[in-house]
């Protein structure tokens, strides 16, 4: 399954060429260049220049700076000024002479006919790597038509410079007329650089095996022309005759005729690239950049590079990584062999995504990292590797919404078979259980046989990588559908809605904004400023995005824009439910989302609703402002009453609408404990719920399993429930009703081995 989605990461852009790249004759890595010298470090850029023009200063003096016709701050202030930085690096750096490397010599012998530009290049290279090089030149000096160019001078303190400490035979005055001249001399490769109306001994009109012109075999031997022989100017001459070093090289070694061409294209779009400001080319104060004036117009580079998942990607900004490496971690993690023997880079990574798409939505390649995400933890499960606590939490809180104490399908009274059924989600009901009555209230007042499906869609378990378990409560929900004559489901939950139509598509759903909209059901007044927060989940919803505007409208209500969220529909955090794995990352998106505005949002999704009332965001979900209740904000309940609100729900719904009583299942504990509010908000931040600290408490009593510590009175102990170990100081208030007082709790998931032996006496290690 995760084959389908590296496949995309072919075409991924990241390591894509610039466009002064593609433009430049000799590929230069200019981002790298730019890189060092935005920070003053000339020499490190000139190094990186002459890596890829080999001639700095023939280079320099050929140049026409083609990067200037496609850099992008043309329209935005104008070009980068590179041939003033380039003639600064040079200026700048002290030694501009070769460095010298300890290669082995290689035994290939490798023939260059002509000492012009492209000729001398070829041997820089071809030498550099260590090849017995020999030059054949028919006049009585070096540089060819350069002369014509440039100083004499230039070229040939270059040339001495960077072949200083290369090792080649030159033969001036050594005409060459025939090929056969050369035969007998041991060569492998011939490089034919004669200059312009030179001799091409036949070889510039040949094709190699594979098409490519300008390159032959004959007898074992191939044979390249380049430079101006083959219509180069002087700069490509240059540029063609290092490359062929990279040819000849590549010929030797595989016997494979190659000759790839002058440069290529970048295959970035200028629509790719954002420019905010228009800052003009930085004035020199003399002839020459000094490294200040040269690191300041460098800084002007935008760095073209394909950044969209990178821009619009919250969990690849906030780890700094790249698609490519998170591929890349992401196929090691999941690599099959012990985990302990090899490397999961990405353990934790993945199971941090929001699953929002914005990846996917944003990419011009449409690379899906939520999908090779998802396709990890799957993966990841059924090798039985997955982490268990960055899930455990939220598949307990699925289990209690799918329980009997909250669960509800059920048509309405005299009912059998229904034409709708509400479909409000688990955590609307959790947080807000008044306002899944009053809906439910309203839309049969509207359509009499709107069932309630009051239950867990089973997500967790999706993004817990169980897809088997998630397909079996799909096959559940698709039962009681059934039973209930398939009626339209109305999605309260926009993620919800977002999995029926993937997963359930033979189920009829319309989100709940379109259908209070169509079926008229308002009330309240709101003469407010609001901004609506789109959820990621309702991206490809449009009818559901302007119903909640019609909606907000219709009571009076002034909206405005949220450009980066009503334009890509950004993740408020709770996506992915990846706050377990990453804490840290859930409070970052969360800021930065209510950052974007100083409005107060409407949400439609109530876990935007109560992310954000968490940050201090003035935030209400659009029922709330439909039914009256936007007044004010409202305490969040804890995980413990959000557990309890769903327990309500159901009596009240049951209560309310069938005229029964039920007495709803509670677990029960022989122990009372006071909590105060902060430790309760604690709890619920650390995801612990009460009914973990009664057990605990409850164990070590009746044990003895605690430890006292004189000086408050307080006693401490733990308790292994599930995977988790929850350790809790108390007092004990009254002994006999067995009531205490909470001080402290925590839990973590190190598994503590019972002692036979505690304070003493021998235990029984199987305790419960």
């Amino acid at each position: 399954m995760m084959n389908e989605y590296l496949e995309n990461f072919e075409h991924c852009l990241q390591r894509e060429i610039p466009f002064c790249t593609g433009a430049c004759p000799f590929d230069m890595e200019v981002l790298n260049f730019m890189e060092k010298a935005s920070r003053g470090s000339m020499k490190a850029a000139f190094g990186v220049y002459r890596n890829a023009v080999g001639f700095p200063h023939i280079a320099r003096e050929l140049c026409d700076t083609p990067c200037k016709t496609v850099c992008p701050r043309s329209e935005h202030g104008g070009a980068i000024q590179m041939d003033r930085l380039e003639q600064a690096c040079i200026a700048l750096t002290r030694d501009t002479s070769a460095t010298d490397y300890n290669l082995p010599p290689k035994k290939e012998k490798i023939a260059i006919i002509g000492a012009g530009i492209s000729g001398m290049a070829a041997l820089l290279r071809l030498a550099t790597k260590k090849y017995t090089v020999e030059v054949f030149e028919k006049t009585d000096r070096v540089g060819g038509r350069l002369r014509k160019s440039m100083d004499p001078s230039i070229f040939e303190t270059d040339f001495d410079e960077q072949l200083s400490h290369l090792e080649y035979a030159l033969h001036l005055n050594h005409p060459i007329h025939s090929l056969d001249e050369l035969a007998g001399g041991g060569f492998q490769a011939v490089y034919i650089a004669t200059g312009k109306d030179g001799e091409d001994f036949g070889v510039s009109q040949q094709h190699g095996p594979s098409g490519d012109t300008f390159c032959v075999e004959r007898d074992g031997v191939g044979y390249f022309a380049g430079g101006e022989l083959i219509g180069d100017t002087p700069l490509y001459a240059l540029a063609g005759g290092l490359r062929i070093g990279t040819v000849i090289d590549n010929y030797l070694k595989t016997g494979n005729l190659y000759y790839p061409k002058n440069s290529r294209q970048s295959c970035l779009k200028k629509t790719m690239i954002t420019i905010s400001d228009s800052l003009p080319p930085v004035e020199a104060e003399a002839s020459l950049y000094t490294k200040e004036e040269a690191a300041a117009e460098a800084s002007r580079c935008v760095r073209c590079q394909c950044r969209a998942c990178r821009d619009h990607c919250d969990l690849l900004e906030f780890t700094d990584k790249w698609p490519i490496r998170v591929r890349d971690e992401i196929i090691a993690t999941t690599l099959e062999g012990k985990s302990e023997l090899k490397a999961t880079p990405a353990k934790r990574l993945m199971s941090m995504c929001n699953q929002c798409g914005i990846c996917k939505e944003t990419c011009p390649e449409e690379i899906d990292l939520d999908g090779l995400f998802l396709s990890g933890r799957q993966k990841m499960h059924s090798q039985g590797k997955m982490p268990w606590p960055h899930h455990d939490f939220w598949l307990r809180d699925m289990e209690q919404a799918n329980s009997k104490e909250s669960r509800l399908v059920r048509a309405p009274k005299g009912k059998e078979k229904c034409s709708y059924a509400l479909f409000p989600g688990c955590q609307l009901g959790a947080s807000e259980p008044e306002l899944v009555v009053k809906l439910y209230d309203s839309l049969l007042n509207q359509h009499p046989d709107t069932a309630m499906f009051l239950q867990c869609c089973g997500v967790p378990r999706l993004w817990a990588g169980d897809r088997a378990g998630f397909d079996e409560i799909l096959e559940h929900i698709r039962k009681h559908w059934r039973d209930l004559g398939e009626p339209t489901m109305i999605m309260g939950c926009m993620t919800c809605l977002k999995h029926f139509k993937e997963y359930l598509p033979e189920i009829a759903v319309i989100s709940l904004p379109e259908l209070l909209r169509s079926w008229d059901i308002s009330g309240g007044c709101c003469e407010e400023e609001y901004a609506v927060f789109d959820p990621c989940s309702a991206r490809h919803e449009p009818d559901a995005r302007q119903a909640v505007r019609d909606l907000a409208e219709d009571l009076g209500v002034t909206l405005h824009s949220l450009p980066d969220n009503n334009t890509y529909m950004t993740c408020c955090g709770y996506g992915g439910q990846g706050d377990m794995a990453g804490p840290e990352y859930a409070e970052f998106v969360a800021k930065k989302r209510v950052r974007e505005s100083e409005t107060p949002y409407i949400t439609y999704c109530i876990n935007c609703r109560d992310i954000f009332l968490r940050q201090g965001k003035k935030t209400h979900h659009i029922l709330e402002l439909l039914f009256g209740e936007g007044e004010g904000q409202k305490q969040l309940p804890t995980v413990t009453q959000r557990q309890e609100n769903r327990r309500i729900l159901k009596e009240t719904l049951l209560a309310f609408f069938w005229d029964e009583q039920p007495e709803i299942p509670r677990k029960e504990y022989p122990v009372t404990v006071e909590i105060s509010s902060a430790l309760q908000e604690k709890l619920s931040r650390e995801r612990i719920l009460e009914e973990q600290i009664f057990q605990t408490i409850d164990f070590c009593q009746r044990h003895n399993r605690t430890i006292l510590n004189e000086e408050i009175g307080t006693l401490s102990g733990y308790c292994v429930i599930g995977y988790m170990t929850y350790w809790a100081e108390y007092r004990v208030l009254d002994e006999a009703r067995r009531h205490y007082e909470l001080i402290n709790a925590y839990c973590h998931r190190t598994k503590i081995e019972l002692e036979a032996v505690w304070n003493g006496i021998r235990q029984e290690t199987d305790l419960q």
